[in-house]
């Protein structure tokens, strides 16, 4: 067994960039002005303090009728406060506030109303640190 893997031992990592620190750490801690303000895991910062999710629609066609029309699918049928990040060719990346249900979101992506609105694919991906 290793010497790491014992409870009794840890390893402390500074560092300024929250990606890495998500990607090394098993539990993070955050510092401002000298004083600790959080500590917890990934997924409980993440989902106590993240800003949401980005939704990721790629669509049948790049007009802008098509984007609108899938835009306005996001607000009516999973949040109102859906925002337009980047888009790109036939893509668009949209904002999701972090209360939205994913169970929501995986329901209404593969309806078949999602399809009558020219969304082709999706992918859904929680905020990073």
């Amino acid at each position: 067994m290793s010497s790491f893997a014992t409870p009794e031992r840890a390893v402390i990592i500074t560092t300024h960039m929250m990606l890495e620190a998500d990607a090394l750490c098993s539990r993070i801690a955050i510092v401002a002005k000298g004083k600790l303000k959080v500590i917890g895991t990934n997924q409980h910062l993440k989902s106590n303090y993240g800003s949401g999710y980005l939704l990721q629609l790629n669509l049948v066609q790049s007009t802008d009728e098509s984007i609108d029309a899938a835009l306005q699918f996001v607000k009516d049928n999973i949040n109102k406060d859906a925002e337009v990040v980047t888009k790109q060719a036939k893509t668009i990346h949209i904002n999701l506030p972090r209360d939205v249900s994913i169970e929501k979101i995986f329901t209404l992506l593969y309806s078949d109303s999602a399809v009558s609105c020219g969304i082709n694919q999706f992918l859904v991906s929680q905020s990073s640190l």
